[in-house]
């Protein structure tokens, strides 16, 4: 996507002036806070090639940590985090990475359902995947690309396949009380920062809407070698930060990853405003004691 640069920010082609104009006075006064906040300094995150929203989880860290968040490209930022929405993503050149140090989610490239399923069977032992042309029984297909929200039930086998679709084995992840149980979980790093539990009525399991959520400590979730397994996969899928979309299966009692969020918006709908306060402050600080030095 082309940017159309701003005084502060570089921002989307066609943005109307009046708008980049509102953002960029509302980022400055954001800043001097910060600025004065930090006793005269101002340290910055830059992630780029696209310009966080106030919906997204860096924008609420970066305000929690008073720092300057910016997608225009700044020499001797404190962090640089490769923020492209996209399910196959642009690649970083090794000499712009030598030139900035370390950059977070550089080699992450590839976060398609295809690319999840295969590193999850590598780390984890098992995976969501059927062959739809010989699996018997009904299976779920969702499109390949990344927060399509689109799943269906299917009956299998099948003849002819839907372009740019997936299938996956159905994960019987109900509660008792009849709701659909997703965890999302923020990975920052080497740490589980935080773990929400986000229930949706059963027949929008598929969509991201959500009736409650809650927040978790991870240890109540998962035991110590499935952590010990989430941080092993996201170091094979060569992401630093993102949020992953994992369900527990109630007939084999396994958490399949399903998704890698590496722009993730939260925290989630449907959590208390303490749990939001507290989320944000838990992300801020396991990302300042990962990547702010």
């Amino acid at each position: 996507m082309k940017h159309k640069r701003g005084f502060r920010n570089k921002y989307r082609q066609g943005m109307p002036f009046p708008e980049r104009l509102v953002k960029d006075v509302r980022s400055f006064a954001a800043d001097l806070a910060s600025r004065i906040a930090n006793k005269g300094k101002l340290p910055v995150i830059v992630a780029w090639p696209d310009y966080p929203s106030k919906k997204t989880t860096i924008y609420k860290i970066a305000r929690q940590l008073k720092m300057r968040l910016t997608n225009k490209p700044l020499s001797g930022a404190a962090v640089y985090l490769f923020f492209e929405d996209a399910t196959e993503k642009s690649q970083i050149t090794n000499n712009e990475i030598s030139s900035l140090g370390k950059v977070l989610n550089a080699r992450c490239t590839n976060i398609s359902k295809r690319k999840v399923d295969a590193v999850l069977q590598e780390v984890f032992g098992f995976n969501t995947f059927v062959d739809p042309h010989t699996f018997q029984g009904t299976a779920v297909e969702k499109s390949d690309a990344n927060a399509m929200h689109d799943g269906r039930y299917v009956d299998c086998p099948l003849q002819y396949l839907k372009e740019g679709a997936v299938y996956q084995r159905i994960i019987d992840n109900k509660t008792e009380e009849g709701f659909a149980l997703d965890y999302r979980v923020a990975v920052i790093g080497s740490q589980i920062a935080v773990v929400y539990a986000k229930y949706k009525k059963w027949d929008v399991r598929f969509t991201n809407e959500v009736v409650l959520s809650r927040l978790l400590d991870p240890l109540s979730v998962f035991s110590t070698l499935e952590q010990a397994n989430i941080l092993k996969f996201c170091q094979k899928m060569e992401v630093d930060f993102c949020e992953l979309d994992i369900l527990k299966d109630n007939n084999d009692g396994r958490f399949y990853i399903i998704d890698v969020n590496t722009t993730p918006y939260g925290p989630p709908a449907g959590l208390s405003p303490i749990d939001v306060a507290t989320s944000v402050a838990l992300l801020a600080d396991a990302f300042k004691q990962n990547f702010v030095i």
